[in-house]
């Protein structure tokens, strides 16, 4: 059957209207920012929120060897922080002594731990002698109930690692002073490569270039596809239960029908990566970076993210036609959210090497491509032009067969009643038509 595009127009922008004009979508609209901002604030919030309350502590050191510096260095940081003087930044050090009574060592370790547990101590300390020799160095055993908090531990073990290096130091008959001056390390400048028309010129490596662009390009095309797909999965759904589908077939086909609803939710998306995208471009130019993303890149990226809408949208329409309500896609739709978080688990892999056989395999992976390849063309070494041409045309391709596939599933699930199908009767529908 011939596509009717007035129909297909019709549909689309029906659905579009039907679609800015709601409360959803001004919900999504503002939720993305008041999330992210949100994450970013309470990030900052925290960070500046640190815990005062002074750690108490045990240092079991049988053979003395480190327990006085130690405590001589505790006595030296809480002075400082009491010559600080104003509202205390970092908690104060209290080392308590060693118990006596207990017969044993094992006996000792269960008592101080029981009074860990019982919060009358932070962590206790044990020092184990590392032999004979100026190599010798001994090992810290640090125990805690509360492992992620390793403000104390960091700071015993700093303490303990510069006593022994000095004693090596003596030992070897080595000023420490001239030691530590000369030992100082080399910095390393991270610089991009020559350009011939820049005439030597030497530029650093921008993070927010190199790091920042790539994640912030696929973050986009993801979460507009995560807020537009199950929408639409949705709209379909309500429309299938509510009967509205069936007066709506009396007038159109069920592919137009389908292509109509998946136009109008890619203006949708588009308008959502606009409005965001947007937004970012504003925050980029009060930061002096209003070049970062160039016409190039931008053509990819509303390329890229039309095809993800295509790929994306038809697979959630055709589980919304072949369900009957909410409950019954949740079962069916596990595929498409596994093939959707790909990206989002290798990103990192990607970021740390683009070129790798890994990357270049996810990037032209086509349920992949419209998220890693637009990732890799804003980095460096960009792609060569072959594997982005190669990735464009899977990427198309796989999105035609999905819309065309899910086309045939949409006719068919769009008026089947009673049991929801499984995955395979959905590739049945799909073969047969």
């Amino acid at each position: 059957m011939p596509l009717d595009l007035h129909k297909i127009g019709v549909v689309a922008g029906a659905e579009f209207s039907s679609s800015v004009r709601t409360k959803s979508f001004l919900i999504s609209l503002l939720a993305l920012p008041l999330i992210m901002g949100g994450s970013v604030l309470l990030q900052v919030f925290m960070g500046s929120q640190v815990d005062t309350k002074p750690r108490r502590f045990v240092v079991i050191d049988d053979a003395q060897a480190f327990a006085p510096t130690i405590a001589k260095a505790v006595e030296g940081y809480n002075s400082q922080l009491d010559a600080a003087g104003g509202k205390a930044s970092l908690p104060r050090f209290l080392l308590e002594p060693v118990p006596t009574a207990e017969a044993d060592a094992a006996a000792r370790a269960l008592a101080l731990s029981d009074r860990v547990r019982k919060g009358e101590l932070d962590a206790y300390v044990e020092i184990v002698p590392g032999g004979e020799g100026p190599e010798a160095a001994p090992k810290i055993q640090y125990h805690s109930n509360n492992p992620n908090d390793d403000l104390l531990r960091r700071w015993v073990t700093e303490t303990v690692n510069a006593e022994v290096r000095a004693r090596r130091f003596r030992t070897a008959g080595i000023d420490q002073a001239v030691a530590e001056r000369l030992s100082r390390p080399v910095a390393t400048e991270n610089l991009q490569l020559a350009e011939r028309n820049d005439a030597g010129a030497v530029r650093k490596v921008d993070p927010v270039r190199t790091m920042a662009l790539p994640a912030v390009l696929l973050f986009t095309v993801f979460l507009v596809v995560m807020t537009s797909g199950p929408q639409l999965l949705n709209s379909v759904i309500e429309e299938k239960m509510s009967r509205i589908s069936e007066v709506l077939l009396g007038s159109v086909s069920p592919f137009d029908l389908m292509m109509g609803k998946l136009l109008g939710n890619a203006g949708v998306a588009m308008l959502l990566a606009s409005l965001y995208l947007g937004a970012g471009y504003g925050v980029a130019v009060y930061h002096g970076y209003g070049d970062v993303i160039s016409p190039g890149l931008l053509a990819a990226l509303v390329g890229f993210l039309f095809l993800a809408v295509l790929l994306y949208g038809s697979l959630y329409m055709a589980i919304g036609a072949a369900c009957n309500d909410l409950k019954d896609a949740q079962s069916l739709m596990w595929p498409v959210m596994v093939l959707s978080m790909l990206p989002v688990f290798t990103w990192t892999a990607v970021l740390k090497n683009p070129a790798s056989p890994m990357s270049v395999g996810m990037s032209l992976f086509p349920p992949a491509t419209p998220f890693l390849m637009l990732m890799r063309m804003a980095m460096q070494p960009a792609p060569p032009a072959w594997q982005v041409i190669l990735g464009v045309v899977l990427a198309t391709a796989t999105a035609l067969f999905c819309v065309w596939a899910g086309g045939r599933i949409f006719r068919t699930g769009l008026l089947m009643q009673g049991k929801t199908p499984t995955l395979t009767e959905m590739a049945k529908w799909a073969v047969k038509g």
